[in-house]
């Protein structure tokens, strides 16, 4: 320790990548990474070795899309959904017309948010 700091000496570790059996908490104390310099890829030494074909494919563009269903299917989920609740506070069931409410309404800011989006 050095004026409230622990300084670790560098170290290398030789074996195999195995789930942790050990875990060190520093109670009342707020960790600074600021100083610590990476001068190795995590990537590159530790999970391309493992695993040779991670991150590989190119992450999806602003200028791809993702399939999206056509607007009446999913306004008509939101309809569908709606219906069941009224059905359900009619049919005396409180529980579940809530349930149907809160999904119906969920699917329509889902939607809202979508259309909003651009997507």
């Amino acid at each position: 320790m050095e004026d409230g700091r622990l300084i670790l000496e560098e170290i290398t570790i030789k074996g195999e990548l195995r789930t942790p059996q050990a875990m060190f908490l520093i109670l009342k104390s707020t960790p600074s990474l600021s100083n610590v310099l990476l001068e190795r890829s995590f990537l590159e030494d530790i999970v391309r070795p493992i695993y040779p074909g991670a991150f590989e494919e190119e992450p999806l563009l602003a200028g791809d899309r993702a399939p999206v269903l056509p607007w009446w299917v999913r306004y008509g989920t939101v309809a569908a959904l709606g219906g069941l609740s009224v059905y359900n506070y009619s049919s005396g069931d409180e529980d579940q017309g809530l349930t149907f409410g809160v999904m119906a309404g969920l699917d329509l800011v889902g939607n809202l948010i979508l259309d909003l989006v651009g997507f």
